[in-house]
Formats: structure tokens, sequence, C-alpha cells
């Protein structure tokens, strides 16, 4: 993954390793436990944007030109979201964007609708900008690219399919392979193509569910290097990975008796007793 980040960067260098470490500093780190950024997300940036800098937000969608909600309502399930005054409390506010099928983005005091990832102006409202709405996401094609790493999860397969072709790193299966000759084998020949080989090792279920329906996602996944529940959510390529089913299962379920094992030492941290109060002296 690492030596095709760098190729695919185009960047001319003396030192493979300094220039990995200078792809990876512009990309922006984050230490999530959450997998993806949410609509949800995106609107509590954009609202804390506007209280802390001034303006308003807007609710931009890719159908229909956006609601200003500066001198208009939109309703979600039938809630009434009010304009943002920078002053109110967040937690007055009653936005659904989940149920919308644009975001929420803020738009700062001079009318210039702000990046939903950097924050910083996407369009100059004193400079002719053709942009339409939906088109105004973005500052950048950088920026675009990072935001839908971090929150669309077949932007993320497609991107990592492009860097490893659906080869396992860590058992060097090529399961995108496996997956095509199976979907172009002939129903009857499927059994016999999956018993020899390591799909073998699967529950039983999974296999019938190959043969009467194979699917890409059922051969290869993306794992995430540095687990989600240590911090590795919300991440860049570089922590992404392509799994064969059979070596993702097996990971996913040392990660499950490691988290187990978190769990039962906080808890006995949390309740156990310190015996050195014992010991005082009254």
């Amino acid at each position: 993954m690492k030596q095709r980040i760098i190729r695919k960067s185009g960047q001319l260098f003396c030192s493979p390793v300094l220039a990995l470490e200078e792809i990876t500093k512009q990309q922006t780190k984050q230490n999530s436990t959450k997998r993806y950024i949410t609509k949800e997300d995106v609107a509590i940036a954009s609202m804390d944007k506007v209280k802390n800098d001034g303006g308003h937000v807007r609710l931009v969608t890719k159908e229909a030109r956006p609601q200003d909600v500066s001198t208009k309502k939109f309703f979600e399930d039938g809630a009434c979201v009010p304009f943002l005054n920078p002053c109110i409390a967040q937690a007055d506010l009653t936005v659904k964007p989940s149920a919308s099928k644009g975001y929420l983005q803020a738009v700062d005091n001079e009318g210039n609708p702000l990046c939903l990832h950097c924050q910083q102006p996407t369009c100059q409202t004193k400079q002719e900008c053709k942009a339409n709405a939906w088109d105004s996401r973005f500052c950048s094609l950088k920026c675009q690219e990072e935001f839908w790493i971090r929150s669309n999860n077949s932007y993320v397969r497609a991107k990592v399919f492009e860097i490893e072709r659906g080869v396992c790193q860590l058992c060097s299966m090529n399961a995108q392979e496996l997956f095509l000759r199976l979907r172009d084998a002939p129903k009857s020949q499927r059994k016999n193509l999956l018993d020899v080989t390591w799909t073998s090792k699967l529950p039983l279920e999974q296999l019938n569910e190959m043969i009467r329906n194979p699917g890409e996602g059922q051969f290869w996944q993306v794992d995430h290097i540095k687990p989600v529940f240590s911090g590795g959510g919300q991440c860049s390529l570089d922590n992404l990975q392509t799994l064969c089913t059979v070596c993702h299962r097996e990971r996913t379920a040392r990660q499950a008796k490691e988290r187990s094992q978190m769990r039962r030492q906080s808890l006995a941290s949390k309740h156990g007793s310190d015996i050195t109060r014992f010991l005082v002296k009254k």
C-alpha cells in the first residue's frame, strides 16, 4: 500500500521513506473510535464554526438549490429547523442531518460557503463563481478526496482496490480474481471451485451464499490496520489494507478477544480496591 501511495502521488523523491512521510504529513491526522464521519458530524462542525466566527448555515442538496436557513425554514420528517443564531446553544437545535439528502454547510459573514472538510472558503462571492451550491462543498479535489475517504465506504473500497487490486495483504491470495472466476463459472461448477481454495475454511452457510449469489464483498474486505476501537477510525489510506474473508474473520476474532480483555481489565481497575487505605493509622 505504502509503495503504491508514493507511486500514485507522482512525487519526485530521493528517499521513499521521506516521500511517504511528506505525503502522510499532508493528510489530516485524527484519532477516532468512529469508523466514518457522518452527516451529524458535518452539521455539528458547521454549527460550531458559525457559533465561533459568525455567519449562517445552509442545507445543500444535489437535487435542488440550497435552502438558506437565514431566511427560510426547512423541514425534515416534519421537524422545523430554525436559522442558527451563533448565540444559541447547540443543544437547542433540532437538526436531523442524517434524514436529509444533503449536508449542512457553514457560510461566513461575507457569504462565502465553507469547505465541508477544512472549513475554508470554497469560492469568493466577490469574485465570479459559477459553481452551484452542490459543487461548492469543497475547496479543492484534495479536500474532497480526504472527506470521502473518511465518510463513504464505497469510495474507500474503490480507492483501496485501485491500489491493491483485491489481493490479501496477509496471505497474498488474489480474492478479486477468485470472485471473478466464481461469478463467471456455471452454478454447477462453483462448489468444486470453492472446495480447492482458502474459502473452504468458511462456514457452510456463507459458502452456500457465495455459490448462489457471489458478490465482491463476500471475498475481500477493507480492514483498518490500527483498529477503529483503538482510534484508527476516520483514517487516511495508509491505515487501510485489503484482507480476504478468511484472514479478515480471523483478525476480527482476535480483535474481539482483545476488546473483551480490555473491558475486563478496565472493570477490574474501576472496581478494584486499594489495599493501602486499610493500612492507614487512625
